[in-house]
């Protein structure tokens, strides 16, 4: 997937109520091609940038993984990432590409 493809799937959901894995429910959106998440615990929209959602899709690519412990030292927003990959119709068993 490229970053392209993951800013298609967050505009696909923009405006959206989806979840993550944990079942917390949060809303999509898209600001200058990078993605943000409003979380309906707050209400208050969050991002931590564009390079760090193009490294989480280059380590997602990688592993495949799902988890978002797998992603702490590169986005604070693992949760939402994969919460709408997840929504996407990726799976758990997403196997990494080869």
């Amino acid at each position: 997937m490229t970053y392209e493809d993951f800013l298609a799937i967050a505009r696909s959901f923009e405006g959206r109520t989806i979840e993550t894995v944990t079942g917390k429910r949060f809303k999509v959106g898209v600001y200058l091609d990078c993605p943000f998440y409003t979380p309906e615990s707050s209400a208050r929209g969050q991002s931590d940038g564009r390079a760090a959602a193009k490294r989480f899709v280059e380590h997602f690519d990688r592993t495949g993984s799902l988890r978002p412990g797998d992603y702490a030292r590169i986005t604070r927003n693992a949760s939402y990432h994969i919460g709408l990959l997840v929504a996407a119709g990726a799976s758990r068993t997403t196997p990494p590409p080869t």
